[in-house]
């Protein structure tokens, strides 16, 4: 008895549900944690509007299936095992989304996925991204506002992300970085751009304009909170102040690109309403065919997903201190890698330099290597005021982080990770080191070893000692 079409549609997005249910599960968690990211529950019931308005061309759209999508699934299917392995969420997050609409281009067939290209090219909002473009939007956002207090003739004094004017002192936290204007602005921005323009070159140019006006106007923001607390003698533009501010800031920049996209916007003459033919010029393919392909592919991904789940060894051997070092309970650094099999915190013999290192299983439940949850200081006494890359030996490299106190301390940190015999500290180069490893089935362990000292020099010397006492002995 054939599968009727419901059915044949049914059965593939079953399919991608199982394989993505745990990456669906954390993104939408996601988007309830994180204020950044609320705007992503209005994605969906956008396009769905957006496909809603073009319901007639849609309906009139001849059906079919489309081949070439299905060939690109394997794209984002290894993205997601590359994401499980490394445990990069966004990977995984990412390679979910785009294979729904990989999966709606292949079941609607190309011509009703010509009509409704925006409403699937939209559902990329639904990714949680952008978090890695904090630290310099913190940066840009100091550079702004010292710019517009110099022309405003007030003395300010600048420390890595500390601003002080004569009457207080101001710091440009992650919260201050603008990333939730900036992501929600965007999506906003690709919405109008889409409703308001035809020609490609201004729906591209009108999308830049909505990732740089709320950058700027961010940077305003945080120079009009340092002149509220100028003027008012630090009596405003703290605590609810601050936050009321801040929304209501955020409201005026989506007005302000909405404004702008209403401002040059094509008229209704200058429409260009696009025509799609009733017949279709699509290769006649079986849908239970296509349905079946989909299906299987979904299904062997998430087969091999669970076996790099199940390969879950606990590493209890804790990584090789230098010789000097002694192993201490706390100090004022406040690195933390929390749920690590193994992690010991020392100092040497003059008791001015720190060591830290923690080991984990290439793959374990909770915890991993590199994750927000860890930490390599407190970010409550600390903040980076200038980082940069060294070499420590022939195969490996470290990131040293200048960081300074509210106080006026300060304190230089050396660190770098190794995952088996492979060390650096760029993070994405780790994770897919990691990854390869996994998808090739073989064990190992991965490392974090960072040092904390006064001096930068010192620093450095110690983890060029510390990096070629355990090479030269493999563990």
């Amino acid at each position: 008895m054939p599968i009727s079409k419901p059915y044949l549609f049914l059965l593939p997005f079953i399919a991608w549900l199982l394989m993505f249910y745990s990456s669906i599960a954390d993104m939408v968690n996601v988007w309830g944690t994180s204020k950044t990211y609320e705007h992503c529950f209005l994605i969906i019931p956008i396009s769905l509007w957006v496909l809603w308005q073009h319901k007639k061309e849609f309906n009139a759209a001849p059906s079919g299936v489309a081949w070439l999508p299905i060939i690109l699934l394997f794209f984002p299917a290894i993205l997601w095992l590359l994401g499980l392995a490394a445990k990069a969420n966004v990977f995984e997050h990412a390679a979910a989304i785009f294979s729904l609409q990989l999966l709606l281009w292949a079941m609607l067939g190309n011509a009703k996925a010509k009509v409704a290209w925006f409403p699937i090219a939209f559902l990329v909002f639904c990714i949680p991204f952008g978090e890695e473009l904090i630290p310099r939007l913190q940066i840009i956002t100091a550079d702004l506002s010292i710019v517009f207090l110099q022309l405003s003739n007030i003395p300010v004094y600048r420390d890595g992300l500390y601003l002080t004017i004569p009457n207080g002192q101001f710091f440009v936290a992650e919260a201050c970085s603008g990333i939730r204007f900036l992501i929600s602005s965007l999506a906003l921005g690709t919405l109008f751009a889409y409703l308001q323009f035809t020609k490609i070159w201004k729906r591209v140019a009108f999308v830049g304009f909505s990732f740089i006006f709320p950058i700027i106007a961010n940077g305003i923001r945080a120079y009009g909170i340092i002149l509220i607390g100028y003027l008012s003698d630090m009596k405003y533009a703290t605590g609810a102040d601050h936050l009321v501010y801040g929304w209501f800031f955020f409201s005026i920049v989506i007005l302000c690109i909405f404004f702008t996209a209403s401002l040059f916007a094509d008229k209704p003459n200058e429409q260009v309403h696009q025509h799609f033919p009733l017949a279709s010029q699509l290769t006649k393919q079986s849908s239970t065919k296509a349905a079946g392909t989909i299906t299987l592919i979904f299904f062997s991904f998430a087969l091999w997903g669970q076996s790099i789940t199940h390969n879950n060894k606990t590493v209890t051997t804790p990584p090789q201190l230098l010789a000097d070092a002694k192993a201490i309970d706390n100090s004022t650094w406040g690195i933390n890698f929390p749920d690590a099999s193994a992690a010991t915190l020392a100092v040497n013999n003059a008791g001015d330099t720190y060591f830290y290192t923690a080991r984990y299983a290439l793959w374990q439940p909770t915890g991993e290597l590199i994750s927000s949850r860890n930490t390599l200081f407190d970010k409550d006494i600390w903040s980076i005021q200038q980082q940069e890359n060294v070499t420590i030996s022939n195969n490996a490299n470290a990131t040293t982080l200048s960081l300074i106190s509210q106080g006026g301390s300060s304190m230089k940190v050396v660190y770098w990770y190794c995952v088996s015999h492979y060390c650096s500290s760029d993070p994405l180069s780790i994770k897919l080191t990691k990854a390869s490893q996994l998808l090739r089935g073989e064990e190992g362990y991965a490392d974090i070893y960072a040092i904390a000292s006064k001096g930068e020099q010192r620093a450095i010397q110690y983890a060029q000692r510390w990096q070629a006492s355990f090479r030269q002995k493999p563990e």
